[in-house]
C-alpha cells in the first residue's frame, strides 16, 4: 500500500495492531463456544442465550450509536443489514441451535473453522479474486476436514441412531456463510470498528428483543441468577462486544482474508477447551478435521505459503 507522504488523512494499517486485535477475539470466541454450548444443553435456549446478549449489548452500546452517527449513511444500509444479519441475532439464533445437536470439537471445525473459505468464496465471486494454487490447496484441505467431521458424524448417527447431530451441521455452516458475509460488509461499510459493533448490537436488539417475551415469555428470569449474570456478561460484554470490536480492530488493518486467518486458531482451542470443562473428548476423526482445517486455513489464507506482496 502506497501512502503519500504529506497526506494527513489517508488511513495508516497498523499490523500489530491488527494481529493483537485478531488474538483478542478468537480467545474469548473459543470460551464463547464452550460456553454457549454448556448454556443450550443445560438451562438455556438459543432464544435465551441471544435475548441476553443483544438486550445488554443495546444498552452499552447505543450511546455510542448516537454520538457517532454522524458516521452512518444512507448509502450503506445494505451493508449495515447484512452485518446485523451476518453477526447479530440472526446469526446467534442459527449458531446457538447449532450446538445443541453436535460436540464443540465439531462446532470449531465447522463454523469458525469454514469461515474463511466462504470469506474466500464470496471474494472471488463478489471481487474477482484470483486464486493461487496454494490458496485452492488450503481451500481444498479445509473442505476434506468438513467431509471428516461431517461425515464420520452422520455416519455415527446412522449406525447408532444419536439424533439429529446432521442438522447441527447444516446449521453451523450456515452460520459460517454469515459470519463471513459480515466480514466483507464490514470491510466495505467505512465504519470503525467499535461503531460496527454498535450497529450490529443496537439493530439486533430491535430486531430481536421485542419479539423475545412474545414467542419465549420470561422463562430466562427464572434460572439461577449467577449463570444469569455469568452467561449474560460473558456474551454481551465479552463476545458481543469485545471479541466483535476486536475483529474489527483485525478486518481495519489486516483486511478481510487475512483476518479470517485467525479463525483457524479457534477449532484446536475450543477441542482442548471442552475436554476440561466439557468432558468432550473428541474422536479420531474430529481431531483429524481439525488438524486438517487448521493446516488449510493456514495455507488459504496467507499464514503459511510464498510470501508476496498486499
Amino acid at each position: 500500500m502506497t501512502i503519500s507522504p504529506d497526506s494527513r488523512t489517508e488511513f495508516r494499517p497498523n499490523i500489530a495492531l491488527g494481529v493483537a486485535g485478531a488474538l483478542v477475539a478468537v480467545l474469548i470466541w473459543g470460551g464463547w463456544i464452550i460456553l454457549t454450548r454448556l448454556s443450550v444443553t443445560t438451562h438455556f435456549t438459543p432464544g435465551d442465550i441471544v435475548f441476553l446478549r443483544f438486550s445488554l449489548t443495546a444498552l452499552l452500546l447505543a450511546p455510542l450509536l448516537w454520538f457517532r452517527r454522524d458516521q452512518l449513511s444512507r448509502g450503506k444500509i445494505g451493508h449495515y443489514f447484512i452485518m446485523m444479519l451476518g453477526a447479530g441475532a440472526p446469526y446467534m439464533l442459527v449458531a446457538a441451535t447449532s450446538m445443541q445437536f453436535a460436540p464443540v470439537a465439531h462446532v470449531g471445525v465447522l463454523m469458525p473453522g469454514t469461515m474463511p473459505l466462504f470469506v474466500a468464496l464470496y471474494a472471488l465471486m463478489l471481487y474477482g479474486d484470483r486464486l493461487s494454487s496454494w490458496k485452492i490447496m488450503g481451500l481444498g484441505l479445509i473442505v476434506l476436514g468438513d467431509i471428516a467431521v461431517g461425515g464420520f458424524g452422520i455416519f455415527t448417527i446412522l449406525q447408532n441412531d444419536l439424533g439429529h447431530a446432521w442438522v447441527g451441521y447444516l446449521l453451523m455452516m450456515l452460520a459460517a456463510a454469515m459470519w463471513a458475509a459480515f466480514t466483507l460488509a464490514q470491510r466495505k461499510s467505512g465504519l470503525d470498528p467499535w461503531m460496527a459493533t454498535a450497529v450490529v448490537g443496537v439493530s439486533s436488539s430491535l430486531f430481536y428483543v421485542p419479539f423475545y417475551p412474545v414467542t419465549h415469555g420470561l422463562g430466562v428470569f427464572q434460572q439461577p441468577w449467577d449463570e444469569i449474570v455469568l452467561h449474560g456478561l460473558y456474551q454481551a460484554v465479552g463476545s458481543g462486544i469485545l471479541a466483535l470490536a476486536a475483529y474489527g480492530i483485525a478486518i481495519q488493518h489486516l483486511g478481510a482474508q487475512r483476518a479470517a486467518t485467525f479463525s483457524s486458531l479457534v477449532p484446536a482451542l475450543a477441542a482442548l477447551l471442552g475436554i476440561p470443562l466439557l468432558g468432550e473428548l473428541p474422536d479420531i476423526a474430529a481431531w483429524f478435521g481439525v488438524a486438517t482445517v487448521t493446516f488449510g486455513l493456514m495455507l488459504a489464507t496467507g499464514a503459511i505459503g510464498p510470501l508476496k506482496t498486499a
